[in-house]
């Protein structure tokens, strides 16, 4: 082999050591890069299932309290006048709801 062709052998060489170097680095900062966003995606994941839960136990509630709602039973105060009596007349009383409104 000559000489010329050797050194533009060895040129070569280290030229594409030089390139696969900046390939490693710059692999290097994409990896990083994704670990990042990685860690940011599963932060984005628990906060999601956090507000979920959330979501699900406020529809929870809110379920009970309809329910509680919707029973035609209460508790019912009541006010009047007596025109016979010429007085006024208030009292509590257990009321069953037949139409609501």
């Amino acid at each position: 082999m000559p000489v010329r062709d050797g050194r533009d052998t060895v040129e070569l060489i280290e030229t594409q050591a030089a390139e696969l170097s900046a390939l490693r680095e710059y692999l290097a900062a994409q990896n990083a890069s994704l670990e990042q966003i990685a860690g940011e995606f599963s932060a984005l994941e628990a906060a999601v299932t956090e507000e979920r839960k959330a979501w699900q136990d406020e529809a929870e509630k809110l379920a009970q309290r309809n329910e509680r709602l919707s029973s035609p039973w209460a508790i019912g105060f009541f006010g009047g006048y007596d025109p016979f009596r010429d007085e006024a007349v208030c009292g509590v009383g257990v009321t069953y709801s037949v139409v609501r409104f």
